[in-house]
């Protein structure tokens, strides 16, 4: 991974925690607010906000680096098993974790995220604030969550089935699968 692509997802985690109701900075609620961003951003943008792998998992889908990142921050070193040990101490490294709630360490680098990403994830944080866990996981467990989830071999979700269950256009899709493959293709 890019380090401008580590940089881009702590922006989006550091964002998060900062402007989240310190109530709601668990990690349920941290990972359902990176996802339903990512999610918009593909829908009004046809781009990725961050760059991480939506990874279905028992209750919900979750972007798998930020998920591991809140993971290495609580002390759980398994998360090393499944990332580069430098990605998650760049991303870990910048939050404090005490009485099962996270917070930020330092301020989210805002010339790593655009207007759109601010947009995006402000949505979100709206969104998901005042959303039990029961309402959450029942939001996103989804038809993609729900084919991911019951793979016998990978449990990651598809970006173009995401963006097309929540409402993106063909044009949308066509232009996004361009951008991913690109994307792909340059890393």
């Amino acid at each position: 991974m890019r380090e401008s692509d580590i940089q881009k997802i702590k922006a989006v985690l550091l964002y998060i925690l900062d402007k989240m109701p310190k109530e709601r900075c668990d990690v349920y609620h941290i990972v359902k607010t990176a996802f339903y961003a990512q999610k918009y951003h593909f829908v009004r943008y046809a781009l990725p906000l961050f760059k991480d792998d939506i990874t279905a998992l028992q209750f919900g889908p979750v972007p798998s680096l930020i998920y591991n990142a809140l993971k290495v921050a609580r002390g759980q070193q398994d998360a090393y098993h499944f990332c580069d040990k430098h990605t998650l101490d760049t991303l870990s490294s910048a939050i404090n974790f005490k009485d099962e709630f996270f917070s930020a360490k330092e301020k989210a680098d805002m010339e790593s995220l655009s207007k759109s990403n601010i947009e995006c994830l402000d949505e979100a944080i709206l969104q998901v604030k005042d959303m039990a866990f029961s309402e959450l996981m029942e939001a996103t467990h989804d038809k993609e969550w729900y084919r991911a989830y019951h793979s016998s071999n990978n449990h990651t979700m598809d970006n173009i089935n995401i963006a097309r269950e929540n409402g993106a256009d063909e044009l949308t899709i066509s232009y996004l699968s361009e951008s991913l493959e690109i994307d792909q293709m340059i890393n």
